[in-house]
């Protein structure tokens, strides 16, 4: 039986008398605020492990056969699903695969949740930057041979981690990197995060644990339709990775009172999108988002290369990018998702509609007619670099810490992380010394630093 069906049923057969979590007892107490604002629906069906219910942690029962479902339809090992999501299933997968003092290969353009998973695991980060696209001020996508190489020169490495898409949606060469992390024994762990549409319509990649990944995590609420924070973690098949570590890894960070409410929210967004109705939903998405790029000004610049449909990426030559968010926010009440100082973003996932996307464009044809264009000097370097790593993030989380002012910083090691966020990639990390080269790059990224 599936687990919405359970929780029906289980009202249907006139439910019992709660003495238990959760304590507003699916309703009977709800403040006249919270009604108007949330409903009562979602609050009835905000059940606890009750008898005959199952547990995420140990599931059992429904839980067990949803998740067996979910493997099924993604082609999986085994999958979980994350109600706190894929921050949880990111540090998992770490917390499986290394163990302290284990060499774990990391892109620079990871996550913040990489770190926290560092500092829990004790794992020894080695970084690597990306190659850097100054046109449009982003990472492109991860070559294989970048990774071979300082397999070649690094001793020891037992697990790489990237993100693929990257936040602005740009894939990396995921089947020939997994190809050299298989030559070397490399555990290959995939942060899918916004990649969560791949299984169910006609993208530009195949999902990653389908390109050999050992696992990837992916946000159902980023691009899916499910609510935050739901997120899968996935196995693939191929992985010696075995399931129970995974499990038990989950179960260390987990929260015991997970809502029945978001996971039968899970079932229903992938039933969904796995029928036919969701894949032609997907399909119509697609073609509303080509639609759009054929409509937009020829002012206006979009990003072609290799990257995910649902992300759209825009520049208008002349005009820095927090000029026109500015005017879209305050004029055509239009949010975009991240503007950096070459490009804005904007994420379509599914419920984004024709409508939404014919206003978009509408008010970015309107701004590229009435704004004066100039001639704007932006720095071509990347805001990021790799300073010095003095201390593991886990030794660095453990030491004592002092503040002191900004300007005696210089050869200091950092007992914070800065990161930009969005996307969360860090700057700075701690343990890792602070060089006036770092310090001029947080300055450049407009970040206060309180001391």
């Amino acid at each position: 039986m599936s687990l919405i069906k359970k929780i029906k049923d289980y009202y249907k057969k006139g439910g019992r008398s709660l003495f238990t979590t959760p304590s507003h007892n699916q309703g009977y107490f709800l403040t006249t605020a919270a009604e108007k604002l949330l409903g009562k629906q979602f609050i009835k069906y905000d059940l606890s492990e009750i008898d005959g219910f199952d547990n995420l942690r140990n599931p059992q029962g429904a839980i067990k056969k949803l998740l067996t479902n979910i493997s099924n339809i993604y082609g999986s090992k085994a999958s979980f699903i994350l109600t706190n999501g894929s921050t949880s299933g990111i540090i998992a997968s770490i917390l499986a695969s290394l163990k302290e003092g284990d060499k774990v290969l990391i892109a620079r353009n990871c996550h913040i949740s990489v770190y926290n998973g560092l500092v829990l695991s004790g794992a020894f980060p080695v970084w690597f930057l990306p190659e850097y696209d100054s046109e449009w001020g982003i990472y492109k996508g991860i070559k294989a041979a970048q990774i071979e190489k300082v397999l070649k020169e690094q001793n020891g490495i037992k697990a790489l981690i990237i993100t693929s898409p990257t936040y602005e949606g740009l894939f990396s060469e995921t089947e020939e990197i997994a190809k050299v992390c298989k030559r070397y024994g490399v555990i290959f762990i995939v942060d899918e995060a916004h990649g969560a549409l791949y299984n169910f319509g006609n993208f530009k990649t195949k999902p990653a644990i389908q390109c050999g990944a050992d696992i990837s995590v992916q946000s159902l609420h980023k691009t899916a339709g499910a609510p935050n924070p739901c997120a899968l973690l996935h196995i693939s098949k191929q992985s010696s990775l075995n399931p129970d570590k995974v499990q038990n890894a989950l179960n260390l960070i987990n929260t015991t009172s997970p809502s029945y409410a978001l996971l039968a929210s899970v079932e229903a967004v992938i039933n969904y999108l796995n029928c036919q109705k969701g894949h032609l939903y997907i399909e119509k998405l697609l073609k509303d988002i080509e639609t759009f790029k054929e409509n937009i000004a020829p002012k206006i610049d979009i990003y072609t290369g290799e990257n995910d449909q649902t992300k759209i990426l825009i520049k208008l030559k002349g005009t820095h990018p927090s000029v026109i968010a500015e005017i879209l926010n305050t004029k055509y009440k239009i949010e975009e998702e991240f503007s950096n100082h070459k490009s804005m973003l904007f994420i379509c996932g599914v419920g984004t509609n024709a409508c939404k996307l014919n206003e978009l464009c509408s008010a970015l044809n309107k701004i590229s007619e009435d704004i004066n264009t100039k001639s704007v000097t932006t720095d071509k370097k990347s805001l990021y670099c790799l300073p010095e790593m003095k201390y593991t993030p886990r030794q660095a989380f453990l030491k004592n810490k002092t503040v002191i002012d900004v300007k005696d910083a210089i050869n200091k090691i950092s007992a914070e992380a800065i990161t930009t966020y969005p996307p969360g990639i860090p700057i700075l990390l701690p343990g890792e010394i602070i060089s006036e080269e770092i310090l001029n790059k947080i300055a450049q990224s407009h970040i206060e630093i309180c001391c």
